[in-house]
C-alpha cells in the first residue's frame, strides 16, 4: 500500500470517544505506508489518550485547544493553527465522531479548534461514527449523519460489536483496514474506473473426485485479490468470484465463492446479466481444462486398488462463452514455456475475443503463490511489461485498462 498513500497528507480529527486508542493504530499503519499525518484533538478526546502518544505515532505536533500558534501565519506548512493545518490536508477523516461532534458539523457550529479545522479545509471530507448503539439510531443523528452525507461527507459506518457500554451492538468504530481503504479510495478514485461495474474472477477452480478430494492447481488468488482492491480504490463497483480469499478486502467489494468450472461459468455469466451497464470482465482465475466426473460418497482404496484411474472431460471455456458484446474482456494466461508464450497470448486476443490479455510466464523467477508479480500485457493496439507487488501490477493493469479504445461510462 505504500504507493497509494506514499506522501499524502492525511488529517485526522479526533473526537470524544472511548475508541480514540483505536486510532493510535490506525496512525501507525498509514505511517508504514509513508503517509504524512497530522491530528487535531478536541479537549474531550485528550481525556482519552494524551496528545503526546499521537505526536510519537504521526512525528508532528498535535493541534488543540490550548496549544495554537500563528507564527508565521502566511506559510500553509508553519504555524499550529486551524488555518495552516485545513490548507495541508489532501484528505480529512473524522474519527471516531462523537454524536455531538457530529450535531455541530451539521449545523456549522465552530466552538473548538475541531471544528474551525474543518470548516476551514476544503479537501475531501470522512466521518467514522462511534457511540452507543441507540444514540446512534437516534433519529436526530441519523438525521445529522445524512445532512453531513448531502453536503459531501462520506461516512465511514460504525459495525457492531461490543461496546464500552457493555452492550453489544452498532457503533463501534469502523475497523481500521476499513478505514484505511475507505482513504486511499478517496485519494484515488478517478474518472474512468468511477462507479464502472467490474467483475474479477480468482484463485484455482477445485473439481471433485468424490465428496472429500478434489483436483485443483497452485493459484493463491492473490493477484485477483489485488486488482480488486485496486480497482475499488480507483472508485469502481467490484465483485470478486474466487475460490480463495487470501487478503483483507474492503466490505463493499461484493466476495462470492466459487468452486468447479460449472460454478464459476454460472456466477459469472448472472453477475454479467444483473450488470447494469456493459462490466468489465477479469478472468484471472485459474479454471481447469479438464474434471473427472464426480463419483458419490468416498472412494476407498480398499476397493479402487493400487491405481486409481479417473476419467477427465474438457471443461466449458467460460471467457470464450462470454459474447464480447456483454463484457469487456481482460483474459489471463499462465504460461511454463517462455519461448512461446508470447505467441500464446497473443492468439487468445482473437480466438477468445478479448480486448487485452495478461501473459504470466511461471518459473523460479515468478513463482505461484509469490507477493511480487512480472506481467506481460497484450492488446490489439500495443504491449506493455509489469513487474512489482501484485497491488502495484493491479494498478499497472488498471492504468492499461484506460488506454484501450473504451467509451467513457454513461452517467
Amino acid at each position: 500500500m505504500q504507493h497509494i498513500f506514499h506522501n499524502k497528507n492525511i488529517l485526522i480529527l479526533i473526537s470524544g470517544s472511548i475508541a480514540v486508542y483505536k486510532m493510535l493504530e490506525c496512525i501507525s499503519q498509514l505511517k508504514k505506508y509513508n503517509a504524512n499525518i497530522k491530528v487535531v484533538m478536541s479537549e474531550e478526546s485528550c481525556k482519552f489518550v494524551t496528545p503526546l502518544s499521537f505526536e510519537a505515532m504521526s512525528g508532528n505536533l498535535v493541534l488543540t485547544e490550548h496549544n495554537q500558534s500563528w507564527y508565521n501565519q502566511s506559510s500553509a506548512t508553519n504555524g499550529a493553527n486551524h488555518i495552516t493545518y485545513a490548507k495541508w490536508a489532501d484528505i480529512v477523516l473524522v474519527a471516531p465522531a462523537s454524536a455531538n461532534t457530529i450535531a455541530k458539523i451539521a449545523c456549522g457550529i465552530a466552538d473548538n479548534v475541531l471544528l474551525t479545522t474543518l470548516l476551514a479545509t476544503s479537501a475531501k471530507k470522512f466521518i467514522a461514527p462511534a457511540m452507543n448503539t441507540t444514540m446512534l439510531c437516534s433519529p436526530q443523528t441519523q438525521r445529522n449523519i445524512t445532512t453531513l452525507k448531502n453536503l459531501g461527507f462520506e461516512c465511514i459506518e460504525s459495525h457492531s460489536s461490543l461496546l464500552a457500554c457493555g452492550e453489544v451492538g452498532d457503533g463501534a468504530l469502523a475497523e481500521i483496514d476499513e478505514i484505511i481503504f475507505r482513504l486511499a479510495r478517496g485519494l484515488h478514485t478517478n474518472v474512468f474506473w468511477q462507479d464502472r461495474e467490474v467483475v474479477i474472477t480468482g484463485g484455482g477452480s477445485k473439481e471433485s473426485i468424490d465428496e472429500v478430494r478434489f483436483i485443483s492447481n497452485h493459484s493463491s488468488g492473490k493477484q485477483a485479490s489485488a486488482l480488486a482492491i485496486a480497482l475499488y480504490t480507483l472508485g469502481a463497483k467490484v465483485s470478486l468470484l474466487s475460490s480463495v480469499f487470501p487478503t483483507t478486502l474492503p466490505k463493499h467489494i461484493t466476495q462470492i465463492k466459487a468452486q468447479s468450472v460449472t460454478d464459476f461459468n454460472h456466477k459469472i455469466h448472472e453477475l454479467i446479466h444483473n450488470a447494469e451497464s456493459k462490466p468489465f470482465v477479469f478472468m484471472t482465475a485459474a479454471l481447469a481444462d479438464y474434471a473427472p466426473k464426480p463419483q458419490k460418497n468416498k472412494l476407498k482404496k480398499e476397493q479402487v486398488g493400487d491405481i486409481l484411474t479417473l476419467q477427465c472431460f474438457k471443461t466449458q471455456d467460460v471467457l470464450a462463452s462470454i459474447p464480447p458484446e456483454s463484457a469487456y474482456k481482460i483474459g489471463f494466461k499462465a504460461e511454463i514455456d517462455e519461448s512461446n508464450a508470447k505467441h500464446y497470448a497473443k492468439a487468445m486476443l482473437d480466438s477468445k475475443q478479448c480486448d487485452m490479455v495478461c501473459l504470466n510466464v511461471i518459473g523460479t523467477h515468478n513463482p505461484f503463490g509469490a507477493d511480487n508479480n512480472t506481467i506481460n500485457i497484450f492488446t490489439h493496439d500495443f504491449t506493455q511489461s509489469l513487474n512489482g507487488s501484485k497491488l502495484e501490477v493491479a494498478f499497472g493493469i488498471a492504468k492499461a485498462c484506460e488506454s484501450l479504445k473504451i467509451p467513457p461510462k454513461m452517467s
